[in-house]
């Protein structure tokens, strides 16, 4: 029982552009993305997983024939140990959320949070996950999984 008080909480690395993961697993450290100029935002356990935001936020859908809409997807990569050499994507839609918003980035940070719990829980994500933020919920949720 006293063992079970004493657990420490895995070790998370954030925002970084050198992978502890790779470094561990004897692969290219540095990070590469398809948008250099955002903040980079990543996340590892230094053992066996990384996440990082790929892409700057883009409007979803993407089509100008769709019209405005208050969604935005977000594309993170991540690697893990289940599935070594390969790289995963996982989009996320943002509903209510505008591309320049000032908090966008805090909100794509929280987002980054949650990713790195499933993936620290299951060890995969799913493909598309949307994100909601309820008045009557101050955590943050995701709802459903892939579409």
């Amino acid at each position: 029982m006293l063992a079970d008080c004493l657990t420490v909480a895995p070790e998370t690395y954030r925002n970084f552009n050198l992978c502890p993961h790779c470094a561990s697993q004897g692969q290219q450290i540095l990070l590469h993305r398809l948008s250099e100029g955002l903040p980079m935002i990543s996340r590892s356990d230094g053992k066996t997983f990384h996440l990082l935001l790929a892409d700057r936020p883009l409007p979803y859908p993407l089509e100008k024939s769709a019209g405005r809409t208050k969604r935005i997807s977000v594309c993170f990569w991540y690697s893990h140990v289940r599935r070594p050499k390969c790289t995963l994507t996982c989009i996320v839609i943002l509903s209510g959320t505008r591309v320049n918003h000032s908090s966008l980035y805090r909100k794509i940070e929280e987002i980054a949070d949650l990713l790195t719990e499933e993936l620290t829980r299951e060890g995969d994500l799913a493909d598309v996950y949307e994100y909601a933020e309820d008045a009557s919920n101050p955590t943050p949720a995701f709802v459903g999984a892939a579409f």
